[in-house]
């Protein structure tokens, strides 16, 4: 529309509307991990979810990658309802549109890598030839940096490479986000800095990356920080000191020491 600015003009590719998730109640104590959260993250965004334990960002997590349902309120996923979903509905959504990146990697142990990226794409709803398998397992990988490791398995990797392969696995479908939950807690400085350089690589490229984690000096390599406490967003806003991992490095300044507000 004529006049709208530049926000407007990018769809939002997550909708939440008053976001609540209780657990328990009736014969136990009801905890309500979720108490009305309002968010939306633009597609391109690459957004760090910040909170301590308890906060709500694992239980908001699990709600954005479709692995649990709110108990009240809405979520659209890339103009999808999904807060309704069956759990059917949900893992047809899960493979189609999200890209899952753990801590602890979840690879399996005796696959080489190769097998690992090819894994998402065995259950596509759409039926994906052998060939063509193959082929986007290998582009994945070598669109991380480890197209020479094809046949490696994982106690033959780092830990680095370990992410890196289950980043690809995650890209291997084409996904609309990807949502990295504490990606680089068992990593350390100098592999955090890789795979948050790949992280800014793939935003660059048009990705949407939501990141969570405890860790504040990672913010400063994102867009924008939505922090939580006790099940609520407090705090919303652009970083305005971001810089890119390259120009962190050159400088000699890589991480910032604050804890954030």
């Amino acid at each position: 529309m004529k006049g709208a600015s530049a926000a407007e003009a990018i769809p939002a590719v997550v909708r939440l509307e008053d976001l609540q998730k209780t657990y328990g109640g009736q014969k136990g104590v009801a905890v309500r991990a979720l108490r009305g959260i309002d968010l939306e993250i633009a597609a391109g965004d690459f957004v760090a979810i910040m909170g301590s334990s308890g906060s709500g960002k694992s239980t908001l997590m699990n709600i954005l990658g479709c692995l649990d349902r709110p108990t009240a309120g809405r979520y659209w996923l890339d103009g999808t309802d999904a807060a309704n979903l069956s759990r059917e509905e949900r893992a047809d959504v899960r493979n189609r549109k999200i890209g899952f990146v753990f801590q602890n990697f979840h690879l399996l142990p005796r696959t080489s890598a190769l097998e690992n990226v090819e894994m998402p794409m065995l259950y596509h709803p759409q039926k994906v030839r052998a060939r063509e398998i193959d082929q986007r397992a290998r582009d994945a990988l070598g669109r991380v940096g480890l197209g020479d490791r094809l046949d490696h398995s994982p106690n033959q990797l780092s830990g680095g490479q370990q992410q890196r392969v289950a980043i690809a696995r995650a890209l291997v479908n084409e996904p609309r986000i990807l949502l990295a939950d504490e990606p680089t807690g068992n990593l350390d400085s100098r592999t955090t800095l890789d795979i948050m350089e790949l992280f800014q690589e793939l935003n660059k490229e048009g990705l949407t990356v939501l990141l969570v984690t405890h860790e504040p000096e990672l913010c400063r390599f994102c867009k924008r920080v939505v922090w939580m406490r006790d099940g609520r967003i407090y705090r919303d806003e652009a970083v305005s000191d971001r810089v890119t991992v390259a120009a962190a490095r050159a400088s000699g300044d890589l991480f910032n020491e604050g804890e954030g507000p």
